[in-house]
């Protein structure tokens, strides 16, 4: 890479799934600006058409994480439309905001199956689809629950703890080729998902209290360390759990 184009993603080609809304959006977003052409992830396939218009050489690909066949047409399509498959960022989360008592073991299968098991299946499907492995990029989005859970939430923090623990693995088994897995772990994140939490009196003190920057994170401030990640820039850094949420773990 040149002097000074550390940090872009020019020539490379990505998957960033649940990249309809939120913070995978916002990825999707920066990745393009950074030169990447992204494949649009989400299940609303009219939804998925209209992002990928917006962005830069997008491509679509409309499928359920869980449906693995999907998945694997989804990443060869983008092979055959740019000759290569770079980065997987894995950003979908489903969440299941109930006490223990309430959440059969079907519930938390459920959850995991979309957080983690697919998580595990696309890291399958990327790595072997992988053209340049010397800019393999493997990217999960956990989140700051998965080491600090809040009560009420045990699904949710098992997957994402199960994840960061998967990222590890995959450090291991892949970087002697180039490839590295990594973990973005946001705090509070201002996106559409969260405005009815946000509006919560005793989430609202929180915030005031306990996160030295006092408020939300935007989406975008998320996606720019994934750019980061996906980068040369990031090169020697692997195996590794980025908490990104203004200082609020130090404080717990």
């Amino acid at each position: 890479m040149p002097k000074g184009q550390a940090f872009s993603l020019a020539q490379r080609a990505a998957l960033v799934t649940g990249s309809t809304a939120g913070i995978g959006r916002a990825i999707a977003e920066v990745f393009t600006e950074a030169g990447a052409r992204v494949a649009i992830n989400g299940r609303n396939s009219d939804r998925v058409s209209e992002v990928a218009a917006e962005l830069k050489g997008a491509i679509e690909a409309p499928f359920d994480v869980t449906n693995y066949d999907e998945a694997e047409q989804a990443i060869g399509n983008v092979v055959e439309q740019t000759g290569r498959f770079d980065i997987l960022v894995c950003c979908v989360g489903a969440r299941d905001r109930r006490a223990l008592a309430e959440i059969e073991p079907q519930d938390f299968r459920h959850v995991l199956e979309t957080n983690t098991v697919s998580a595990y299946q696309l890291s399958r499907l990327a790595t072997a689809n992988m053209t340049h492995p010397e800019c393999g990029r493997i990217i999960f989005v956990s989140s700051t629950a998965a080491t600090r859970p809040f009560r009420g939430d045990p699904v949710y923090a098992s997957s994402k703890a199960a994840m960061e623990s998967l990222a590890r693995s995959l450090a291991f088994e892949f970087g002697h080729l180039g490839t590295t897995a990594n973990v973005i772990a946001p705090g509070f994140v201002a996106t559409e998902f969260n405005q009815t939490l946000a509006k919560e009196k005793s989430v609202q003190a929180f915030v005031r209290d306990r996160i030295p920057a006092r408020r939300w994170a935007r989406p975008d401030e998320i996606a720019n360390v994934a750019v980061f990640l996906a980068s040369d820039a990031a090169s020697y850094v692997n195996g590794h759990v980025l908490a990104v949420d203004a200082g609020m773990s130090v404080t717990l």
